[in-house]
C-alpha cells in the first residue's frame, strides 16, 4: 500500500507499508526514528492506494517523490525532473477511531517534556540557590549535602528521560 499524508491543500509525506495502515501512521506519530516526523495537529487527510505488488509500491512511492517533492520525504530526492508518467491511482482516504486518543496522548507527552525542561533548568538555579543559604549559614552542611544530593539525583534523572524519548 502506498500512502500520502496532507496539511490542508499542501502534500507533506508520501510512503509505502506492507503492515496496517493504521499501525504505520502510528509509527510516525510515536517510534524513533520517525517519531514526531508528522505533525499530528496539522494533518487534514491522509489518504491510501492498494498496489498489486512490492515492486509497483516501490515504483510509486519514488515517482510520488520525484513528481510533487513532499517536504517531509528526505530520502529518494533526484536533482532533476522524472521524463515518464505513470498511470494515476485511485485514492481512498483513511480514517481511524484513534486519532483522537492519539492527539490526547501526544498531548500528554508535549505536557510531559514541557515541564522536563523546565525542571532541566531550574536546577542549577536551586542549587545556586542551596549554595547561598549554606554560605550564610542559613543551613547546616548535613542539610546542604542531603538537598544538594537529591537535587543532583533528579537532575540526572530528568536529564536521561529528556534525551532519551
Amino acid at each position: 500500500m502506498i500512502y500520502r499524508i496532507w496539511y490542508g491543500d499542501c502534500l507533506v509525506y508520501v510512503g509505502r507499508t506492507k503492515q496496517p495502515l493504521q499501525s504505520r501512521i502510528r509509527g510516525h506519530l510515536f517510534n524513533k526514528p520517525m517519531h514526531r516526523t508528522v505533525n499530528i495537529e496539522q494533518v487534514t487527510k491522509i489518504e491510501y492506494a492498494e498496489l498489486g505488488s512490492e515492486a509497483d509500491m516501490n515504483l510509486y512511492e519514488i515517482y510520488y517523490i520525484l513528481r510533487l517533492h513532499p517536504p517531509l520525504n528526505v530520502d529518494d530526492k533526484a536533482r532533476d525532473d522524472l521524463s515518464v508518467t505513470l498511470p494515476e491511482l485511485e485514492w481512498k482516504e483513511f480514517t481511524t477511531p484513534l486519532w483522537e486518543g492519539w492527539r490526547q496522548e501526544i498531548a500528554k507527552q508535549d505536557s510531559r517534556i514541557d515541564y522536563l525542561r523546565k525542571r532541566y533548568a531550574e536546577i542549577p538555579q536551586e542549587i545556586s540557590i542551596l549554595r547561598g543559604l549554606r554560605k550564610t549559614g542559613e543551613i547546616t552542611e548535613y542539610e546542604f549535602e542531603e538537598r544538594f544530593s537529591a537535587l543532583k539525583e533528579e537532575s540526572v534523572e530528568v536529564s536521561k528521560e529528556l534525551w532519551h524519548r
